[in-house]
């Protein structure tokens, strides 16, 4: 356990893999407020459905955490690729959404009372808690594939060259 010590996590944050893992939980802390504030106005303040606040608090705060993780905790440049870039992500997001909005179907199931008004659509607290966790459970495997796989700084494979082709309308690897 001598990489748990207070030295050794100093160590790390001082690190560029350190720093960028503040990035990402930074950037993570971003959404989860952006999220949450959203369902709250779509579920108190427009008093719509939990599912459909669920999905539409999710949908639109996909596109900043995308631009975060991108430019700011990956420091990557130039366009979006599509089918590497935001295809994947993509794919994260919304299997965090099923994640959430099977949580959030689960708990309006437990919490909902006709006979009281304000637990009609469920307990809208409760709500906003399971769709913490829904995102929750694949918060970490995220990272991991963002780091390792998609945007890493060891991550330097032709699509990165690609990229650079397609900007300047010349023929890729992909094309061939």
């Amino acid at each position: 356990m001598k990489h748990l010590t207070p030295s050794a996590l100093l160590a790390h944050a001082k690190s560029e893999a350190g720093r960028r893992a503040i990035r990402y939980v930074a950037t993570s802390g971003i959404g989860v407020v952006g999220t949450q504030v959203l369902l709250f106005l779509f579920l108190h303040g427009f008093h719509w459905k939990p599912v459909v606040s669920n999905f539409t608090a999710v949908t639109l705060m996909s596109v900043p955490a995308f631009l975060l993780n991108k430019y700011w905790v990956w420091g990557k440049r130039g366009r979006a690729h599509m089918r590497r870039e935001v295809l994947p992500f993509w794919l994260f997001t919304v299997a965090g959404w099923i994640l959430s909005t099977l949580a959030v179907m689960l708990v309006v199931s437990v919490t909902k009372d006709a006979s009281n008004p304000d637990l009609v659509d469920g307990n809208k607290y409760a709500v906003q808690a399971a769709n913490i966790a829904g995102f929750g459970i694949l918060w970490i495997l995220k990272y991991l594939f963002l780091d390792k796989i998609m945007f890493g700084p060891e991550h330097h494979t032709p699509y990165d060259e690609d990229i650079e082709l397609e900007a300047a309308g010349l023929p890729t690897e992909l094309d061939a």
